[in-house]
């Protein structure tokens, strides 16, 4: 591949190192993403693997991984009521994300960590699934939940998590879970950090609640040519629903 093609080609990188408080204690990982110039009206740029440098796959969603479906409900002497619509859910992998205000609507896989440490980052491809990091709770359950998801793709300057940052306080987030819940959630806020000064506590640290962070990359700098931002937009469980 020529200079110009693997140039137009380039993969989205983020340099931020994070991490994530988890009951095994603090997991260092890292979403890295590179871009091209965005297009003519502004937009991000063609992302795929840089050449020489191996590039991460998700793992496939590994169905046996899903604990069984449990009646979430509250016994009261002989009768039992419904759980609350935001109470926490039992475990179970989350396989498809809906943000309807930004036209999201796409299967899940589970990501891990490369041999660095660093998180997995999804495929570039067009179609491909967001990202689950299986080492932060599952949607649903108390705890904040982490989906990641590029900016753009491999073939067009408009990834799955393009508009992420036009989400609104009270837009809302459907994740649809093996055990055949929806866990419906509610934004609260979508900030963009500088990556040289991210927030590493307040975004990943574990919640008192059912929570979940949907991350990408943002503020392309021409000049590097890299994104130096990241959007994260925080969500809380506000109910829940047969999918």
């Amino acid at each position: 591949m020529g200079p110009g093609k693997s140039s137009r080609r380039g993969r989205l990188i983020a340099s931020a190192a994070t991490a994530l408080l988890l009951s095994g204690g603090i997991t260092s990982i890292g979403l890295s993403l590179q871009a091209e110039p965005p297009g003519p009206a502004g937009t991000a740029a063609v992302a795929s693997a840089a050449p020489g440098s191996p590039r991460s796959t998700a793992p496939s969603p590994n169905p046996t991984a899903a604990p069984a479906p449990s009646d979430s409900r509250a016994a009261t002497g002989s009768a039992t009521v419904p759980a609350a619509p935001d109470a926490a859910l039992t475990a179970s992998v989350p396989v498809r994300v809906e943000v309807p205000a930004i036209g999201v609507d796409a299967a899940i896989a589970p990501l891990g960590k490369q041999a660095s440490g660093e998180v997995q980052t999804p495929s570039g491809e067009p179609g491909s699934p967001a990202g689950w990091y299986q080492d932060s709770p599952t949607p649903g359950q108390t705890g904040s939940a982490i989906i990641l998801g590029h900016v753009n793709s491999t073939t067009s300057d408009t990834g799955l998590f393009y508009r992420l940052h036009e989400l609104t306080p009270g837009q809302t987030v459907t994740v649809t879970r093996a055990d055949n819940t929806a866990a419906v959630f509610t934004v609260d806020k979508v900030d963009v950090y500088r990556k040289s000064t991210f927030p590493t506590v307040e975004v990943y640290q574990n919640a008192d609640r059912p929570e979940v962070r949907l991350i990408t990359c943002g503020g392309y700098d021409p000049a590097t040519r890299e994104y130096l931002d990241n959007t994260v937009v925080y969500a809380h469980l506000t109910s829940r629903h047969p999918a």
